[in-house]
């Protein structure tokens, strides 16, 4: 009797922690990627990818370091997109998840070597880059993966594994008319 006592209130409680909902509070601080290697996104080049993400109380910034190498000692740029977010609040579709709109107020772009191709395949072959400065992209990103929204980017965020991991939502939707109803298999671990 005591081990089913026992292993009931354990999974009740396990429960309870998996269906803990996120808090406004929960998003702040800064997240990040593991390195990863990633494909650009016409299948031309690799490299590998960590992205960061800073919350505050009312602002967001993201930054995604590309490397050439795995162990992330030679960058080759680095994007960077910031501005003001709000929580709507709750979302309807994803348990544990909170809607959110992100406003882009400034995207820069610094790139550490001369890669053409590459800048190319990742949309930003229009760009105007100059070795070891950020340059504004708003206007020249012409494609994904880092695609510059003018509009308000309907999101939602998750924060789960006791406060550890953040997932946005995923992608396949047209963000400034839809938000996403699932979430992002790309997770974010808590750094700060």
């Amino acid at each position: 009797m005591k081990l089913t006592t026992f292993s009931l209130l354990a999974l009740t409680a396990a429960s309870s922690t998996a269906l803990a909902e996120t808090m406004p509070s929960d998003l702040l601080g800064t997240w990040q990627t593991p390195l990863a290697e990633q494909q650009a996104p016409d299948g031309s080049q690799s490299a590998y990818l960590s992205q960061t993400v800073v919350f505050t109380d009312n602002h967001e910034t993201i930054r995604a370091e590309v490397f050439a190498d795995p162990d992330g000692q030679m960058p080759i740029f680095t994007y960077a997109s910031t501005g003001p977010y709000d929580v709507v609040g709750k979302s309807r579709v994803v348990d544990n998840a909170l809607d959110i709109e992100l406003v882009n107020d400034s995207s820069t772009v610094t790139i550490f070597m001369d890669v053409p191709d590459l800048m190319a395949a990742v949309g930003m072959g229009d760009c105007d880059l100059i070795i070891g400065t950020a340059v504004n992209v708003t206007d020249c990103v012409s494609g994904p993966p880092f695609s510059v929204t003018d509009c308000i980017d309907l999101d939602l965020v998750a924060v789960d594994q006791e406060g550890q991991r953040l997932r946005f939502g995923a992608d396949g939707v047209n963000r400034c008319v839809t938000r996403p109803t699932a979430l992002s298999e790309i997770a974010f671990f808590k750094v700060d």
